[in-house]
């Protein structure tokens, strides 16, 4: 091949790696901004909704019908997104419609642009107050409270699966291998163990220990993560499941033997039933810096047995929150239907799963929906302007250093953003100033920048308005 021929080929390589958006019609509602995630799903960019100003983050999830599970995944994550509405979960706001309704391949997805994820807050800052602790920890018992009476489990609640802004507020995201336990099958009994990292997994996880799975299993989760944000450091990072027993009952000590003779799988039944008796570590020496009222909570949402952990509402009612909680501001939500979630509960082909994401997508296109339910809609939506117009715009981003942008490790899933600010000003919340009215004043600081007409926060963060504050 000539030398002419070779730049030719690898010009045409390079500009079909740069397009981003193909054949999609509202592709030109979003400018394009900079890349800040890639992975072995796709791509995540940072753009603008032109039609209302809004940064969002688009992600890109190529080839998702390659395997009937990853399609099945994606199609329960962003059903579940669109079910479960609340401040402290991640919001799909748009997906684009694909250029027909059956060759279509890939989607692109349009979540609310965050900044961060907790991991990184962790990471980032070894000094986070007591407010930042207890703040934390009741938006997200909040948005569980929501998600458990919607008779959903997450099952993967982690650090990077918490996303982080930098006025404090988290949201929970990547649901995708979450389930809705319904009362007439019993999907709980036989889901697989393999859920939640292992590190966060708990205990009737690390062995098939119960019978049937609860909303237990993210509390679980919640208390690791509490006690990370607490320390800065993973509490259990076992390195197989034996080791993650072991750490665990280093800190609880042995269960007792009720607890053990309700456990289904045999060898983790023997190995705890001969394991030499540890006694339960006392908190306040674990967590010599923390708050008492905190540890008391913590150990609450530690317990080894599921049925000794409080529900996430009974946790919201601790007095660790006085002052904090309000139940007209933790809302519930209404059970999912079980016909939401038919395909799974029967077996279901590649083509089935595609008609029902493309059922998902339309829910985002209210015109074509109703055409849809009629039976009028059409095949094909095709817009080559749009396409023309996308292809510049990432081709003009590649060249000018969005290679260069901060990239999502490969096992990331989700729109989870890794901030290349990485908290240097977020987390300047409390790097100059302990009390919580310095928190205040970094927040007023930022928010004066965007908003002129910002009101003035009081100091203290009791006399905050705080139902405004958690609106936010």
């Amino acid at each position: 091949m000539q030398p002419d021929q070779q730049q030719h080929q690898q010009r045409r390589k390079g500009s079909s790696d740069m397009d981003f958006f193909s054949e999609y019609g509202d592709a030109n509602r979003y400018k394009i901004q900079e890349v800040i995630g890639k992975g072995s799903y796709g791509v995540v960019c940072s753009a603008i909704d032109q039609h209302n100003g809004d940064k969002v983050a688009i992600k890109k999830i190529h080839n998702i019908f390659e395997h009937l599970s990853d399609a099945a995944r994606i199609l329960r994550e962003i059903k579940l997104l669109r079910l479960l509405r609340h401040p402290d979960i991640v919001e799909i706001r748009h997906i684009m419609l694909p250029p027909s309704r059956r060759d279509f391949k890939d989607i692109y997805v349009v979540f609310e642009l965050m900044d961060t994820d907790l991991h990184q807050v962790i990471k980032a800052n070894d000094d986070l107050t007591k407010e930042h602790h207890q703040f934390f920890l009741y938006q997200m018992l909040r948005a569980l409270k929501y998600i458990h009476t919607a008779n959903v489990y997450h099952r993967d609640l982690k650090p990077k699966n918490i996303l982080a802004n930098a006025n404090c507020k988290l949201k929970i995201c990547d649901f995708g291998l979450a389930r809705v336990a319904f009362n007439d099958t019993p999907t709980t009994v036989f889901w697989t163990d393999y859920v939640a990292t292992r590190w966060y997994r708990a205990p009737e996880l690390c062995g098939s220990f119960f019978t049937k799975y609860s909303p237990a299993i993210d509390i679980w989760s919640i208390g690791c993560i509490f006690a990370e944000i607490l320390t800065g450091k993973p509490l259990f990072p076992g390195k197989n499941v034996v080791h993650q027993l072991d750490l665990m009952t280093d800190l609880l000590g042995t269960p007792s033997l009720d607890t053990v003779s309700r456990i289904r799988n045999e060898k983790a039944r023997r190995y705890l039933s001969s394991m030499r008796k540890k006694q339960t570590v006392c908190f306040s020496e674990r967590f010599p810096k923390a708050d008492p009222a905190a540890l008391k909570l913590m150990q609450r949402l530690l317990a080894f047995d599921p049925k000794d952990r409080p529900t996430a509402e009974e946790a919201l009612a601790d007095p660790y929150f006085k002052g904090l909680g309000k139940v007209e501001r933790e809302p519930s939500c209404q059970p999912i239907s079980k016909f939401e979630f038919e395909f799974e509960r029967k077996k279901v082909t590649k083509e089935d799963v595609k008609e029902l994401i493309f059922r998902e997508i339309l829910e985002y296109h209210p015109q074509l929906l109703k055409d849809y339910m009629n039976g009028t809609e059409k095949t094909n939506f095709l817009y080559p302007s749009a396409v023309d117009n996308f292809r510049r715009q990432f081709a003009n981003l590649e060249e000018n250093g969005g290679k260069g942008g901060a990239v999502v490790p490969s096992d990331r899933k989700h729109v989870s953003l890794p901030s290349s600010l990485v908290i240097s000003w977020y987390c300047g919340i409390a790097l100059h100033d302990k009390r919580w009215s310095g928190l205040l004043q970094f927040i007023l600081h930022q928010f004066l920048q965007k908003i002129k007409s910002l009101p003035k926060f009081p100091k203290g963060f009791q006399q905050v308005d705080q139902e405004e504050w958690l609106a936010r």
